[in-house]
């Protein structure tokens, strides 16, 4: 008896934390439209553009769409701080304010993290094969960096 009484306890607080996850307003989405970085020079039209998005957009942009599992707890508490960190280091929905010198260092840092293969993390690929980068996709995007700080200059 005591057994069932526990069972039924966890079984309802594990429904109440997964339907109040599924219904709580996500903080800090962002409409889809707002801040749109992929309209904004120099990612418009660009192969390269399509690629940051692709391999970078969900966690450095204000575009973020989060999987089905995104918006169960504690697995979207955990995305959600990852997320946070990496707007928080460069936010290409922000990209239209900042200065040239910062524009400058994230195109430097840009090339870097992808070819020494920090970015993207290989939890996100684990999950997102379509984030992964090729040899290509990193030679693109760092010719693509360098030639941003060329014009940047």
């Amino acid at each position: 008896m005591k057994l069932l009484a526990l069972t039924i306890v966890f079984l309802m607080l594990a429904l109440i934390a997964f339907g109040g996850s599924l219904s709580r307003k996500q903080n800090g989405q962002v409409s889809p439209k707002a801040n749109d970085y992929r309209n904004a020079e120099p990612f418009r039209g660009s192969e390269v553009g399509n690629t940051v998005a692709r391999a970078c957009g969900d966690c450095h942009s204000n575009q973020t769409s989060l999987p089905w599992y995104g918006h169960v707890a504690p697995i979207s508490w955990w995305i959600k701080s990852h997320v946070r960190e990496g707007r928080e280091e460069l936010n290409f929905s922000e990209w239209t304010t900042y200065s040239a010198r910062q524009r400058r260092d994230e195109l430097e840092s840009i090339c870097g993290v992808i070819s020494n293969g920090r970015m993207p993390p290989g939890s996100y690929t684990a999950l997102h094969p379509e984030a992964s980068l090729g040899a290509q996709d990193k030679k693109a995007v760092c010719f693509w960096a360098a030639n941003e700080i060329e014009q940047e200059k």
